[in-house]
């Protein structure tokens, strides 16, 4: 399960970050939200990011370039799916919404696609059957990407064990700290 194209589903906060940090990482990236104003804002952002840590010597000029041209941007879902080897959805906390996005993905992605999501309210077991590939469904929960550096990875009852290897060898080629978690738990689970 080699991943080169990631396909990043949603172009806010945390899809702009993971998309950037994955072309950092070398990887091709589609980037694909709805609206033409978040994917212009996206790359607005991304252009701004990787100035900021060329400022900060975290990363050469060249390399921020490239990671950049590794980059395109659509409102087409077909086309930010063709040949992702893995999908990174980071939509709106919104269960109907969602629902309705992995059932679109499934029906458009390539048989081989690994399918994660990032949320932090919602459990991977409530949109992996909706997917079409329950095996291959994983939470995959970025928290601050340039900072704290952390993914966790939090699998549902279904996951194959090899997407929990690849993702936790995924994790750490984007320079981040996988935690795989064991128990499913939301955000709001797990605070006193």
């Amino acid at each position: 399960m080699a991943i080169h194209t990631i396909g990043i589903i949603g172009a806010g906060n945390l899809g702009t970050r993971i998309g950037l940090q994955a072309a950092i990482s070398g990887f091709q990236v589609n980037v694909y939200d709805i609206h033409e104003k978040n994917l212009n804002r996206s790359l607005s952002t991304m252009k701004k990011l990787v100035a900021q840590l060329i400022r900060s010597e975290l990363l050469n000029k060249e390399l921020g370039i490239h990671a950049l041209e590794r980059i395109s941007f659509t409102q087409d879902l077909n086309e930010a799916l063709q040949n992702a080897d893995l999908v990174s959805e980071s939509v709106t906390e919104d269960l109907d919404i969602k629902t309705k996005v992995w059932k679109e993905i499934g029906n458009l992605a390539p048989a081989h696609s690994i399918f994660t999501t990032n949320t932090s309210y919602l459990l991977p077991s409530q949109f992996a059957e909706i997917s079409g590939r329950p095996e291959k469904f994983c939470a995959f929960h970025f928290h601050a990407v340039f900072h704290s550096r952390v993914v966790d990875i939090m699998p549902h009852a279904g996951t194959a064990s090899e997407v929990i290897g690849v993702l936790e060898d995924l994790g750490r080629k984007l320079n981040q700290v996988p935690i795989l978690i064991k128990k499913k738990t939301t955000k709001s689970q797990s605070q006193p």
